[in-house]
Parts: C-alpha cells; sequence; structure tokens
C-alpha cells in the first residue's frame, strides 16, 4: 500500500499541479500558459501560486484535508478522470463561512468569482463538488506559509503586538507544515518570543544588508552573533527574492536556532483580515536554521540565512545605531492591564558615516601619494581582529567612500550607492 501523492507545482509558473491519468497537468486556469508541467516537491519551494480550492482566491490561507474528489471529464473520445485530491486550500473568508456551517455562501462566492451564477444549476453543481471534500473533511487545519502575499507596511510601534500574537499562535491548536520542522517546539518558540527584544529595520539600513549580503564573506558562528539571546526582527520590506519580513531567532547553549517568516493578510477586507489577525496574526514561519557555535560558514550561504547574519554583523559593528520607538497607545494601556512590562523596540537604522581623508599613504607601498582627484572606494567586507588576544576574526562592513582630498574634484568612475539616515540614497553617474 502506497502513501498519499506528494503535492507538485510546476517550477516554471509555481503553480499546483492536478494529476490527469497519473500524469502532472496544469489546472484548467493555467493551462494556456505556454510551456509543459516542471514537476517540483512543494516542500522546495518558498512561494506556491495556488488558490483557494473552493472559490479560486489568490490568497489561500489554511489546508484541509477531506474526501479524495475525481472529476470525470469527458469528450468524443474518451473520458478521463482528473484527481484534484484530498488535501484543498482554503482563504480566509471561505474558512470563515466553513467555520460558521455555512458552506452555501462558499458556494456563492465560488460561482461569482467564476462568472457563472447565471448559469442554471452551476450553483447546485459547485456545491456537490464542495460537498464531496467536506463531507469527509478532518478535524483541523495546517497554515499555509507559501502564499504570495503582497508587501505589507508593519509599522515599529505595532512589534508588541505582532510579537505577541505569533507567540498565542504557537500555543495554540492550528497546525503548521511538516516541512518547517518547529511543530514540536512551538512551546519553546512562543517562550522565546515572551523574552525578545524587538528590532525593526529602516528601509536603508535594509537596501545596505541586502547589498552586503550578496557578498558576504566566511562567518564563524559565535554565541554573541546575534545581539541577544531571544530577539524579533521585522525589515521594513521583503527583503531578498524569497519576500523575508522577519526573523527571530534563540540562543541556547551550543547553537542558534532561528525562523524566517513573510507578511500575510495584506489585500484582505476588514472582515476577513480582522479574522486573520485574531487567529494567526501578522506573520508566517516559512523556513528555519540552525547555527551550531563555532561553526564555520563559508562561501555563498543561502540568502535566507545570509540577509540575517549580516543584518546581525552590521547592528553589532558602528554601521548601525538604534533608538527607542513609541509604542501604541492601545498596546501601552493592554500592558498596563495584564501588569506586564512595556517591552522596549528598537528602530536599526544606519549610523551617519564619516571616513577619514585618505590623501596620504598608500597601503603596501611604503611611501605616499597625492591623489589629484577623488573617487569612490565600493563597499566590501574586510576582517577585524576580536576576543581574546585579538586573535578571532569577524567580518565587518565598510560602506562606500570618497577616498582623496576634499577639495579635489571627483572622478566619476564607478556608481555607488550611499545609505545613511541624514541624506538618504546618493547614487553618482558614471
Amino acid at each position: 500500500m502506497t502513501g498519499p501523492r506528494e503535492e507538485m507545482a510546476c517550477a516554471t509558473c509555481l503553480t499546483p499541479l492536478n494529476v490527469l491519468d497519473d500524469q502532472y497537468i496544469h489546472p484548467l486556469y493555467r493551462d494556456n500558459d505556454g510551456h509543459p508541467p516542471v514537476p517540483v516537491p512543494t516542500s522546495q519551494l518558498d512561494t506556491v501560486n495556488r488558490t483557494c480550492d473552493f472559490c479560486g482566491d489568490q490568497y489561500p490561507m489554511w489546508t484541509l484535508l477531506g474526501g479524495n474528489v475525481r472529476v470525470l471529464a469527458t469528450s468524443s473520445q474518451t473520458g478521463l478522470v482528473q484527481d484534484m485530491g484530498e488535501t484543498w486550500a482554503a482563504c480566509v473568508p471561505c474558512m470563515a463561512d466553513l467555520d460558521a456551517g455555512r458552506a452555501m455562501k462558499v458556494a456563492d462566492r465560488a460561482v461569482r468569482r467564476m462568472r457563472v451564477h447565471d448559469i442554471p444549476l452551476a450553483h447546485a453543481e459547485t456545491a456537490k463538488l464542495h460537498q464531496a471534500f467536506l463531507r469527509q473533511r478532518l478535524p483541523g487545519r495546517v497554515l499555509l506559509t507559501t502564499t504570495a502575499w503582497p508587501e505589507l507596511d508593519v509599522s515599529p510601534r505595532d512589534l508588541p503586538k505582532v510579537r505577541d500574537r505569533l507567540a498565542s499562535f504557537y500555543r495554540g491548536p492550528d497546525e503548521l507544515p511538516t516541512t518547517l520542522r518547529i511543530s514540536n517546539v512551538r512551546r519553546q518558540l512562543a517562550d522565546s518570543l515572551d523574552r525578545a527584544r524587538l528590532y525593526w529595520i529602516d528601509d536603508n539600513f535594509t537596501e545596505l544588508a541586502e547589498h552586503a549580503a550578496s557578498q558576504m564573506p566566511a562567518v564563524t558562528a559565535s554565541k554573541d552573533l546575534a545581539p541577544c539571546d531571544d530577539g524579533l526582527l521585522v525589515w521594513t520590506r521583503p527583503a531578498t527574492a524569497h519576500m523575508i519580513t522577519a526573523a527571530s531567532w534563540s540562543t541556547h547553549d551550543n547553537a542558534i536556532e532561528a525562523v524566517i517568516y513573510r507578511a500575510i493578510g495584506s489585500g484582505l477586507e476588514d472582515q476577513p483580515l480582522q479574522h486573520l489577525r485574531e487567529q494567526v496574526g501578522w506573520l508566517a514561519p516559512t523556513r528555519t536554521f540552525r547555527l551550531r557555535h563555532d561553526q564555520l560558514i563559508d562561501g555563498s550561504p543561502d540568502d535566507r540565512s545570509a540577509i540575517l547574519l549580516v543584518t546581525w554583523l552590521l547592528i553589532a559593528q558602528k554601521a548601525a545605531e538604534d533608538v527607542p520607538a513609541e509604542i501604541d497607545k492601545t498596546i501601552r494601556k493592554k500592558y498596563a492591564r495584564a501588569q506586564r512590562a512595556l517591552p522596549e523596540v528598537r528602530i536599526v537604522r544606519i549610523r551617519a558615516h564619516t571616513q577619514p581623508d585618505d590623501s596620504a599613504k598608500v597601503p603596501g607601498t611604503g611611501g605616499s601619494r597625492t591623489y589629484t582627484s577623488r573617487f569612490w572606494v565600493t563597499g566590501h567586507w574586510r576582517n577585524q581582529a576580536h576576543g581574546p588576544g585579538r586573535t578571532l576574526r569577524r567580518p565587518v562592513y565598510i560602506h562606500p567612500f570618497l577616498r582623496g582630498p576634499e577639495d579635489a574634484p571627483i572622478k566619476l568612475s564607478t556608481t555607488v550607492r550611499i545609505l545613511d539616515q541624514r541624506h538618504g540614497d546618493k547614487a553618482p553617474g558614471n
């Protein structure tokens, strides 16, 4: 006896694939994309362009397990069975209606979205298809963490609320995908979030971190690599191609355990959005990784972890400064009623950067050189000695800077980006 078939998606368009006569095919609504299916397990993807299997909404939130629905598709030559599977995705509005026993409203939404509400029997046939799945639905639901939600603006003043809702979700009954491998440590994750320091990374610092991560050198993990033992860090916008919005971590005796998150809920209407915020919150975990103390991270690490490692390194050096953020008034009152200490949120931004004039000695020559022009030195990493007897090395990122006498003309031969909290973003021409 074989187990359930692993869900596959097309590596080209990231759409989940259906099965027709034991062959993977695109669903009908994506069958005109002009490329053959390229099956890959969805467990290997950060983003899957799935839709709600009940109504077709493009932002499904939950996975449900129910009856294995098969549809007979007939033509003048043959009759083929299309396997729709026993695992269906549900969007937030459909899930709310199903929880409230309003299955007919789910069918209503489906026929309106498909624009077949004026076709006789469309509603009845759609409801029949739904019931074929729902009659054998098993208890529980699994959070979908691969939906490509639009960007979400998370304010630093709201971070305590974001943190508390995430901790509450970890303590709740809703399930997480087994591929995350954190189902048995959810209580520990929630406890770590309760202790976490909160960091909000501003836009310029996020851009700097992305650039620095693209050329990150080898790093040796240590207990003091992260800025604190337990933390939650939110970037002002999704970072890297993986749309990473936040990361949390906890430090143990011999390792740092980290979880990467994406933002969820943007684009929902008010009532469904309220359901989502109450049940899940603002963040959905997408990946986890573990760094052993003294582990050498060499070469080019996965940029899911690189963006976090580089942000930690930049916070640790003088490239960063952090200032306290104002906490939302409603959150302050809520903490006061619960007699909880109000957490401190730190806004992390780029420190104003200055580079001493370098018009004299040229490194490695033993002599001096007078520059007749100024030129840009691009941002780069260098190893800095630290630790007992300065025997250890830690990467330090050097901001782009102008080299040469201050009164000399600038030689515009390179395009670089200068980022600081006073002047924002500058890009000299070529």
